[in-house]
């Protein structure tokens, strides 16, 4: 929910608790996400994964509502991303283990975007309308209770309107979030559901091809015990081939170097996720400009996404991920000197290109290079360096330097900083001839290579 750290600034808390507050979810993810990849690979079920966790984390950002203690919401925070490690990239790896070309992900990607920004940009109109409405309260208008005792005989249906009249009351501001999270929640698990039953009806029309083809065998041969041998073979090494496929991963150089990439993008993320909206805040911004913020974030975002497959292939996801940090300069420069909230509209504008451009591109990416058997993993891998380790980072950094200097000079500071990092990335590049970013190949052992 991207309104939450200004849930959490309404309530009172500073910036050091936001920035914990914001760094619990990622931390989390930065550590769980992996773990629940390789269960996913090893089961062969990831709909099962994914049934659970999404009905788990919904129970617990819903009950972030209840209370606003600080150390209760951290333990619902931690809840709630304990179990949502993993649902934003088993639903990538599923989409792209069925779309036969991979630069097609973006075009569908870009549907999800659109939803987001729709759906944050009515929350924030629901926000600023819900602040304006007042009820009147039983205890203070004795000819209310007077009207439900003529109205309603029974007790029990005077209890149950003063029960609704306050859970009302209490939805209203920015707790009326929490409400709006689960009602779009509906649908999400809808859409689950269709894709689960699509999916089985593929993996029994594959299964009936297969013994279609092993009947046809059957019959040219009159013994063959091969087929026996080899699924023990395949069984005894599944393991190994787990975990020779990570050590492939972790001593590939343009791996490690997109995953560098992807750490310091997730970072700049962390700081500005945390608090663009609470400086939006500190300039008059309301729920109403914060939900048309979004919008304008994923209409520029759209058809960065349906041109995003192309966009890596002709640049190379290292140049991809340059530009988006050099965008993130430029958002951070707009926030900092920014008077008004609508003068921060670039600044989401450029949001929605970033992240549409960035994400689309590393997905893909990491979806190709991943050796056979760990696509769900290394999709994990890349929303852990980004959305775990990278925004926790930028969200305790962040956190800890606007309580002592500001947002103002927080965002000044993070422009100067990702400025430099650029300068040594275009160095670094420009010293490395030969790279996977333009033409990712899947990764396979060197005997392997000089076989084929």
């Amino acid at each position: 929910m991207p309104y939450l750290p200004v849930y959490y600034d309404s309530l009172g808390h500073g910036g050091q608790i936001i920035g914990l507050l914001g760094a619990v979810k990622p931390a989390t993810t930065f550590i769980l996400a992996p773990v629940w990849g390789l269960l996913a690979d090893q089961l062969q079920n990831p709909f099962l994964i994914l049934q659970l966790t999404f009905l788990v984390s919904l129970v617990g950002q819903l009950l972030l509502a209840c209370r606003d203690d600080a150390k209760f919401i951290m333990a619902m925070v931690f809840v709630t991303a304990l179990f949502n490690a993993p649902v934003k990239s088993l639903l990538d790896s599923m989409v792209l283990d069925h779309i036969p070309d991979k630069t097609q992900y973006g075009r569908l990607r870009l549907w999800g975007q659109m939803g987001f920004g729709l759906g944050s940009s009515l929350v924030g109109v629901l926000l600023s309308k819900s602040k304006q409405i007042h009820f009147r309260d039983t205890t203070t208008h004795p000819e209310l209770e007077v009207w439900l005792a003529e109205q309603f005989s029974s007790s029990y249906v005077r209890q149950a309107i003063r029960f609704l009249d306050k859970f009302w009351q209490s939805l209203t501001g920015y707790k009326l979030l929490f409400f709006t999270y689960a009602a779009l929640s509906l649908p999400t698990w809808l859409c689950i559901q269709a894709f689960r039953r699509l999916d089985l009806q593929q993996q029994q029309e594959e299964k009936a091809q297969k013994a279609l083809i092993s009947e046809a065998l059957a019959k040219t041969r009159k013994k063959d015990k091969t087929p026996t041998r080899q699924k023990t073979e395949i069984a005894s090494t599944a393991p190994n081939a787990t975990l020779q496929g990570l050590s492939l991963l972790f001593h590939n150089t343009d791996v490690l170097f997109f995953f560098f990439l992807v750490l310091v993008v997730g970072i700049s993320s962390g700081v500005i996720e945390n608090f663009a909206y609470v400086r939006l805040r500190e300039v008059g911004g309301t729920g109403k400009e914060m939900g048309l913020s979004r919008l304008v974030s994923s209409l520029a975002g759209a058809p960065m996404f349906w041109f995003s497959g192309r966009l890596s292939e002709a640049l190379g996801v290292d140049r991809v991920f340059v530009l988006s940090l050099l965008s993130y300069v430029a958002r951070f420069l707009i926030y900092a000197y920014m008077r008004t909230p609508l003068q921060g509209l670039p600044a989401e504008a450029l949001r929605g290109v970033t992240f549409a451009a960035f994400w689309s591109s590393g997905t893909i990416y990491a979806h190709k290079v991943s050796p056979r058997g760990l696509h769900a993993t290394m999709l994990m891998f890349l929303n852990a360096m980004y959305g775990g380790l990278g925004q926790s980072l930028g969200a305790i950094l962040g956190g800890k330097l606007q309580h002592k200097y500001g947002t103002v000079l927080l965002f000044k500071y993070s422009a100067l900083a990702d400025s430099i990092i650029v300068g040594i990335i275009l160095v670094y590049l420009s010293l490395r001839t030969n790279s996977s970013f333009r033409d990712p190949k899947p990764l396979v052992p060197a005997a392997r290579k000089s076989r084929g």
